[in-house]
C-alpha cells in the first residue's frame, strides 16, 4: 500500500493554461459589489439623517379658562409686599409688676377678654378684701344709725304728746327734738360712708383686675414678649430690665396684603380693582383678591405708594408676614395696552409639566402635523399642577408633556 502512494501524487498537476483575464474579472466583480453596498449604506444613513424617526411623546390638550374669575384678566402690573393683619396689638399690662403666670403660647387662639397672664397681686388682693370689710362695716353703721333715728323719732313724738297733756316740760320736748335731729344727721353720715366704702371697693377691684392681662380682641398669639418672673410695665425701661408687653397678637380674620407700588404706575391702580395674590410659600397657587385702599401718601425714600389688597376668601395657610407678589388685573378690555375695540386674549390651562425653559424663557412644544412647534409663553400658576397661559395657545391644541430633554423645534413626534 505504501508503494502505490507516489503514483497517486504524481497524477496531480497545476493547469497553467487557464487565461489570466478570468482571474481579473472575478476581482472586479467583488469590488463592484462592495461599492454598491457602500452606496446603499450611505443612502440609508442620509435618509435617516434627513428623516429621523418620530419621537414618542405624551401630550395633553389646552383647556379654556373662560368664565373662571381671575384667570382671564389682563395683567396691568405687579408689586411685592407682605401679609399683615389690620387688627394687631402688643398686649401690655396697665400696672407694673412681676409676671406670675403666662397662660398662652405662640399659636394659641384666644377670645376677646380671655386672661393671657397674671401679675403678682397679693397687695391688690389684700386691699380688695380690706375694702370689702370696710363696706360691710359702713353698712352696719348705717343700719345702726337708722335704728337710732327711728327710736329718737318715736321719743320726739311722745314728748310732743305729753307736753300737750302737761305731763312734761318744754325743755324735755326740746331735748327730744334735738336728739332726733342728731340721729337723722347720723343716718345721712352713715349713708355717705357707705357710698365712700363702695367707691373704695370699686377702686380696689379695678386695681386687682389690672393684674389680670386680657386679650383686647379675638385672635391668635404671634409671639411671646415676656416670660414668667420678668417685670412688666406699661412703659418699658430703656435699660431693658422691664418688658413693655407680654405677647403680640393679631386677628387672623383681618389678614390682608400691603404692597409697595412704584409711584410712576400707581395711576393704573384704583380701589375695588381685581387682583391676584401669589404667596412665596405656595408659588403654584393664586388667590383672588381686590384693592381695598390706596394710602393717600407716598414714601419719598422708596418712591412708592402703599396699596392694601384684601383676599376675596381667606385661606388657613395664609400667615402674617409672609412674602407675596400681587398681580393687578384689568377690569375690562379698555385697560392695559389693548387697542381700541380689541379684546383680551383668551386664557387657557395646561399642565405645568408642559412648560420648559429654553435660553432663559418659558416655552411649550405644540404638536402640529406630526412635528413639535416651539412657542414662547408667560405662564401663571394655578391651583394644583396646572398653569394659565394668556396668548400663544388656543383651547384644544395639543401640548407636549412627556418627551426627552433633547426635543427640539420642528422635530418629528408621535403622540403616545
Amino acid at each position: 500500500m505504501t508503494s502505490s502512494l507516489p503514483q497517486d501524487l504524481s497524477g496531480l498537476r497545476i493547469d497553467r493554461d487557464v487565461p489570466s483575464t478570468a482571474r481579473g474579472g472575478s476581482r472586479r466583480g467583488a469590488w463592484a459589489g462592495a461599492i454598491v453596498i457602500l452606496v446603499l449604506a450611505a443612502a440609508i444613513v442620509t435618509y435617516r439623517a434627513l428623516n429621523p424617526p418620530a419621537i414618542r411623546v405624551g401630550a395633553a390638550r389646552a383647556e379654556s379658562l373662560g368664565g373662571v374669575p381671575g384667570t382671564g384678566g389682563t395683567e396691568i402690573l405687579t408689586a411685592n409686599g407682605y401679609v399683615v393683619a389690620r387688627q394687631r396689638a402688643s398686649v401690655s399690662t396697665e400696672v407694673a409688676g412681676r409676671l406670675e403666670t403666662l397662660l398662652v403660647e405662640e399659636g394659641s387662639r384666644v377670645a376677646k377678654g380671655q386672661v393671657l397672664g397674671v401679675l403678682q397681686n397679693e397687695d391688690q388682693k389684700s386691699a380688695l378684701q380690706s375694702a370689702m370689710a370696710a363696706l360691710s362695716a359702713a353698712r352696719a353703721q348705717s343700719g345702726e344709725a337708722k335704728a337710732t333715728a327711728k327710736e329718737s323719732s318715736l321719743a320726739r313724738g311722745r314728748a310732743r304728746e305729753l307736753l300737750q297733756r302737761g305731763l312734761v316740760s318744754q325743755a324735755e320736748l326740746d331735748a327730744a327734738e334735738a336728739r332726733d335731729d342728731v340721729a337723722a344727721a347720723r343716718v345721712q353720715s352713715a349713708a355717705a360712708e357707705v357710698e365712700n366704702a363702695t367707691a373704695r371697693l370699686r377702686a380696689a377691684q379695678v386695681n386687682y383686675d389690672k393684674t389680670f392681662i386680657r386679650a383686647p380682641f379675638e385672635g391668635a398669639i404671634l409671639r411671646k414678649e415676656a416670660e414668667v418672673g420678668e417685670i412688666v410695665s406699661p412703659i418699658p425701661s430703656s435699660g431693658g430690665l422691664t418688658r413693655g408687653a407680654i405677647v403680640t397678637m393679631a386677628n387672623l380674620a383681618t389678614l390682608e396684603v400691603e404692597a409697595d407700588v412704584n409711584e410712576g404706575y400707581v395711576s393704573r391702580v384704583h380701589e375695588g380693582m381685581r387682583a391676584e395674590i401669589t404667596l412665596d410659600a405656595y408659588a403654584q397657587e393664586r388667590f383672588p383678591a381686590h384693592v381695598r385702599q390706596i394710602v393717600p401718601t407716598a414714601d419719598r425714600q422708596k418712591a412708592t405708594v402703599l396699596v392694601k389688597v384684601s383676599f376675596d376668601k381667606l385661606d388657613p395657610r395664609v400667615l402674617p408676614e409672609m412674602g407675596v407678589k400681587v398681580t393687578f388685573l384689568a377690569d375690562g378690555p379698555e385697560e392695559g395696552d389693548l387697542g381700541s375695540g380689541a379684546t383680551s386674549p383668551a386664557a387657557v390651562s395646561i399642565p405645568a409639566a408642559a412648560v420648559r425653559e429654553v435660553e432663559g424663557r418659558a416655552v411649550v412644544f405644540v404638536v402640529e402635523s406630526g412635528r413639535a412647534a416651539m412657542r414662547g409663553i408667560s405662564p401663571r400658576p394655578l391651583a394644583g399642577d396646572r398653569v394659565a397661559v394668556t396668548g400663544g395657545l388656543a383651547a384644544g391644541e395639543m401640548v407636549v408633556v412627556e418627551a426627552p430633554s433633547t426635543l427640539t423645534d420642528n422635530a418629528r413626534v408621535k403622540v403616545k
